[in-house]
């Protein structure tokens, strides 16, 4: 008898740490989680805050960034709904992933960025100046250590009609797709999203950690299984003016 009501208690113990949610699944495993803050430059304050975010990578804010367990800080910039919106990327090994706005804007450097942001309109809300961007997928991919030869952020938009469709087909990535990323040495892929007044806005960061870009991205496209998983998401989102496709590229500012 007491056999068996360890064996119960043991067995929901374990399923205690676990959650319906994928995303929450990840959350709970304790991983480092990965973050995009989001927020427009105020009306000729546009180099002003490049420069600004550019010296966020200096010594002696990678330092401060370490303390509050913030690191590998980017940012990426583009012209939406007739302002200059700003992301800023970072990996962050808190606890609470959403303390992870609090942490960043906790930064000195960092603070004196205020002055020149219009924050997203949902910011207030939450009584942070930046936006925690929410957070749909993440692919570790490649297993390559040390700095990658190229990050980027790209963004497109998603049909409102269409936004349960490529919100479940993003808590199921397809095995294939997942591998061919690795095959293509990516690693780190990260999808976020955002409402900007009435349109659904999507961004992804990635790493590159091969050689030869040209040859890779080649290999990912023929691939079959990517081709098919195209097709799905394709369906699913609305490219900007200027987008190579489905993507926009987005300026880098720093790193």
């Amino acid at each position: 008898m007491k056999c068996r009501l360890f064996t119960l208690l043991l067995a929901f113990s374990c399923l205690s740490a676990f959650a319906f949610s994928a995303y929450e699944n990840y959350l709970l495993s304790g991983q480092q989680t990965h973050v995009a803050l989001f927020a427009a430059a105020k009306d000729g304050q546009v180099d002003a805050l490049k420069t600004a975010l550019e010296a966020l990578n200096g010594e002696n804010e990678v330092k401060a960034f370490k303390k509050t367990k913030i690191s590998n800080v980017s940012s990426y910039t583009k012209e939406l709904k007739g302002k200059t919106w700003f992301l800023v990327y970072f990996d962050y090994d808190g606890s609470t992933y959403l303390d992870a706005v609090k942490a960043f804007e906790s930064v000195s450097a960092v603070q004196s960025l205020k002055p020149l942001l219009a924050p997203h309109p949902r910011s207030k809300s939450y009584g942070t100046t930046w936006l925690q961007l929410e957070w749909i997928n993440y692919i570790h991919a490649s297993q390559k250590k040390g700095d990658p030869a190229v990050r980027l952020a790209m963004a497109t938009r998603i049909k409102p009609e269409k936004e349960q469709e490529y919100r479940a087909l993003h808590q199921t990535v397809w095995p294939g797709v997942v591998d061919q990323m690795a095959r293509g040495n990516y690693r780190n892929f990260s999808i976020f999203l955002v409402e900007l007044d009435d349109e659904f806005y999507e961004f992804f960061y990635v790493e590159y950690v091969g050689t030869d870009a040209t040859k890779d991205g080649e290999m990912n496209k023929a691939d079959p299984c990517n081709q098919r998983w195209w097709k799905l998401t394709d369906a699913c989102q609305n490219p900007l003016p200027d987008a190579d496709g489905i993507w926009s590229m987005m300026d880098k500012v720093s790193k």
